[in-house]
């Protein structure tokens, strides 16, 4: 028998067979926990509201609601619990839906104590870490508040730049419905500011919804962000709301909105215009409220007057602008988030890694960082998996020493942007060991942009 628990939980266990409940109820009172009992899963859900135990132990198959219903109902009310699934009628597609309505675990009758036991040790491994993650995740909170009280979100900054972006989030996130274009390269931070404007806003008990222009083939687009009727498309065999509905009354991002074809663009438009959306294969319109930011690091006005973008939906985007510098624009920040991102990693990690050495603080301010704060976070996760002492050093840090590519070796050369992306673009897939998709994700760009930036330079 496996030993007691190191923890006492309280435990409540439901199942509709009294034998069950007795058996299996002792089992856990034996190795230590407080056990509540009850038959039905309506009155379990009464016994958590009013009890509010650790774990829940519940049969699936039960008179009246199952334990798949309990599961959507403690999922309603956002219950912090975590529910181990028993039936006696086991098979593949039970356990697959009770894992995804949130099941931390699931076994099949008759159980085995043991089994049962050490599923419980689990969850109270999964627990404790999850309490370390929470408490860690509110330092760091409290920590970026203080290092940038002007946004009061995940944005650490403190130089000119960022303070000019948190003054003007500040004044846009005031406003009722204005829309706003974020410009910047990959990996400035477009979704945090996008989120900074939400939260600050009068919006930010409705959704925040983001879509990726780039990652939605444009032949999925329109379902996406207006839905479908039933019998609309072959395999719409039910309705279903687009990302307009489901953000109404909160925020609906666009990401890299310059990847958008020409008729989702005019679709885009019209329901800016309208503020109304029709679903497709619909009739009917159907109003949304929605703040609509778009976000972009191409040139829409060069791309508007190229004819690559609508004209009338540039004007209608570009009410209020908001260009986010790039990293190697924004001084000391460069220190900041990298010691922002070592707390982050050295505790994920469970890392006693607690300072930068001055080498490895001068690589970093000498570096121009193509892909921005995301490359730095992934550098630094990086040096933080690699470190062996209590400090991150040059060493962790050896690869950014390599000098640049260049045009000659000038210094023209090594500040030209093509210059720059190629060398990024080199990098990334060398690391990537040539897998494209990995290194589109550390250069924070979609799969079809890398692969016609590496045609554009000969890369493919």
């Amino acid at each position: 028998m496996t030993a007691p628990a190191p923890t006492r939980l309280r435990l409540l266990l439901i199942d509709d067979d009294q034998t069950v409940r007795r058996t299996v109820g002792r089992f856990l009172e034996r190795l230590g926990h407080e056990v509540l009992a009850e038959g039905s899963a309506t009155d379990g859900l009464a016994r958590f509201d009013a009890e509010a135990p650790d774990v829940i132990i519940s049969d699936v198959r039960m008179p009246g609601l199952d334990g798949i219903e309990l599961l959507r109902q403690l999922k309603a009310r956002d219950a912090d619990v975590e529910v181990i699934l028993i039936t006696g009628h086991g098979d593949m597609e039970t356990a697959i839906a009770a894992l995804r309505e949130g099941a931390f675990d699931f076994h099949n009758k008759p159980v085995r104590l043991e089994d049962l036991a050490a599923s419980l040790e689990r969850t109270q491994r999964f627990q404790a870490m999850r309490r370390e993650r929470d408490q860690a995740r509110a330092q760091l909170e409290s920590l970026e508040r203080a290092r940038s009280p002007l946004l009061g979100d995940a944005v650490v900054g403190e130089s000119q730049a960022m303070r000019q972006v948190a003054e003007l989030v500040a004044k846009v996130a005031g406003t009722e419905s204005t829309t706003v274009l974020l410009r910047g390269e990959s990996g400035t931070g477009k979704e945090l500011i996008a989120r900074a404007i939400h939260r600050r806003s009068a919006r930010s008990g409705a959704p925040f919804i983001s879509v990726n222009c780039t990652a939605v083939p444009d032949t999925l687009l329109e379902s996406e962000l207006f839905g479908h009727e039933k019998g609309a498309f072959t395999d719409a065999r039910a309705a279903r709301q687009g990302l307009f509905e489901v953000s109404d009354g909160g925020t609906l991002l666009l990401d890299e909105i310059a990847d958008m074809s020409p008729a989702s663009q005019a679709k885009i438009l019209r329901a800016l215009e309208e503020r109304a959306i029709r679903r497709l294969g619909g009739v009917r319109e159907i109003p949304v409220d929605v703040r609509l930011v778009a976000s972009t690091n191409q040139d829409l006005a060069s791309l508007q007057a190229d004819g690559r973008f609508r004209q009338d939906l540039f004007f209608r985007l570009n009410v209020f602008t908001i260009d986010l510098p790039p990293l190697r624009e924004r001084g000391d920040d460069v220190l900041l988030l990298a010691y922002h991102f070592l707390s982050l990693y050295a505790r994920q990690f469970r890392k006693d890694v607690r300072r930068i050495e001055p080498d490895a603080e001068a690589v970093l301010q000498s570096y121009h960082f193509p892909g921005n704060v995301r490359e730095l976070r992934n550098l630094v996760e990086r040096a933080v998996i690699l470190c062996e002492g209590p400090a991150l050093t040059g060493h962790e840090l050896r690869d950014l020493q390599a000098p640049a590519a260049s045009a000659g070796g000038s210094q023209a050369g090594e500040l030209n942007l093509a210059v720059l992306e190629e060398d990024a673009i080199r990098r990334a897939l060398e690391r990537s060991g040539n897998n494209q998709r990995r290194a589109a994700e550390m250069l924070g760009i979609g799969d079809d942009a890398l692969r016609y930036r590496m045609r554009k330079y000969g890369l493919a």
